[in-house]
């Protein structure tokens, strides 16, 4: 009968076993090269010699079989793997942090892309204002859809932390689109109802939408316009409504809107003067988006985000809405989302949003050349163990970092 042979790891060797080594007899201290293990210290001996494996040898295939067999679920048992120790509370909390700022840059992501996305939409709707105000009320309709859609499903935070991505850009549609996302958030915070929401954020998107009937030469001017040029300014509620006929965006509410949205509550306001309840609620909320935004991303000077806030409320707080100006300050927060920042170890920041609570309730990204900006953590103050030193102009950092920290990254 022949003898079987199966190569078996020293390591699972034993007294009884039928063996023949891979040497030359000179190579080993036994007196033949196969021979059965008597004891122990013979397999000592036979794992001194430096082998990975000898032959095992059976006098049948029944026996070769269940030897193998037995070796296959021994080496299985040898080669799996250990169980991992139990990651402690700390691990647990990084890998929760790590999850969250994955999640947090992929909303951040989705909510650019639909921000310039609304960009398109409303240029497109401008484009065929005259041609087919059907097509260009269904394209700024769509353009508010996929606004509100981002805050239902990202949030506030990461949408209004974009009002800050082109400070600076004078562009009537971004300036558009950073009104209708303010007025948005607003009438949401006041319970507005959602049909007057859309109004609303309609009207935003074409409040200034005259202005494309005064001269660049005239909107970009930066010495005193004269009386003539300036009337010819505050003309643009007028041009905007010479531009919005037929279709929807015709709607009697939505010219209100746009026609009354530079009146102020004491009578200050142009182009009819008109005071308190004469100016309809969802006009006073566009009114102070407006007033923020041109403050904030104006063509000319601007301020900072908590700049803006003091500003509202030191010079216009009896020119505009009491209720929806606090409201204003609540949604935003001291320092709003977008806020660029040195914070008190030096180091410079973009506040992203804010929990529930006091000043070390910001959630900020720092500027960190060593880390990339898609990885980079956003994370409260109090994690930090920080604090807010003081806001921080644009046009005072470099390129790199408003880059990095995702400002005027949004061309459309």
């Amino acid at each position: 009968m022949a003898v079987k042979e199966l190569r078996v790891p020293i390591s699972h060797l034993s007294v009884g076993q039928s063996v023949r080594l891979p040497l030359a007899w000179k190579e080993h201290p036994f007196l033949f090269n196969k021979f059965t293990i008597k004891d122990p210290q013979q397999i000592a001996l036979i794992a001194n010699l430096g082998l990975e494996y000898v032959f095992v040898q059976s006098r049948s295939a029944a026996e070769a079989n269940t030897m193998a067999a037995s070796l296959s679920a021994a080496l299985a048992q040898s080669t799996s793997p250990t169980p991992s120790p139990e990651p402690s509370q700390e691990e647990l909390q990084q890998q929760r942090q790590r999850q969250a700022n994955i999640e947090y840059h992929r909303q951040i992501r989705k909510v650019e892309q639909a921000y310039v996305k609304a960009l398109d939409l409303l240029r497109s709707a401008y484009a065929h204002l005259n041609s087919s105000a059907d097509r260009s009320f269904a394209e700024a309709s769509s353009a508010v859809e996929l606004l509100l859609e981002q805050l239902d499903t990202c949030g506030e935070d990461p949408v209004l932390q974009l009002l800050a991505a082109n400070q600076g850009n004078g562009g009537l549609q971004f300036h558009a689109i950073n009104v209708c996302i303010l007025s948005l958030v607003l009438a949401r915070a006041a319970e507005i109802d959602s049909a007057d929401i859309r109004l609303l954020a309609l009207a935003a998107l074409f409040h200034d939408v005259g202005k494309r009937r005064v001269p660049d030469s005239i909107l970009n001017k930066r010495l005193a316009l004269t009386k003539a040029e300036q009337s010819f300014v505050d003309a643009h509620p007028k041009l905007a409504l010479d531009m919005l006929k037929g279709a929807a965006l015709g709607h009697r509410r939505i010219r209100e809107m746009v026609a009354n949205h530079h009146e102020m509550l004491d009578g200050s306001g142009y182009p009819q003067g008109l005071q308190g309840n004469q100016i309809c609620p969802l006009t006073q909320i566009l009114i102070i988006a407006n007033e923020y935004d041109a403050l904030v991303n104006g063509s000319h000077k601007q301020l900072l985000p908590n700049q803006a806030l003091a500003f509202l409320f030191k010079f216009k707080k009896d020119k505009l809405n009491p209720d929806y100006l606090q409201l204003l300050v609540k949604t935003l927060g001291i320092y709003p989302p977008g806020t660029l920042v040195r914070l008190s170890d030096g180091t410079l920041a973009k506040i992203m949003g804010t929990d529930s609570g006091g000043a070390l309730s910001y959630r900020v990204m720092r500027y960190d050349s060593k880390i990339p900006r898609r990885e980079a953590p956003v994370v409260t103050l109090e994690v930090l163990e920080l604090q807010v030193e003081e806001a921080v102009q644009p046009q005072d950092l470099e390129r790199s970092v408003l880059d990095y920290l995702g400002i005027s990254s949004l061309t459309g």
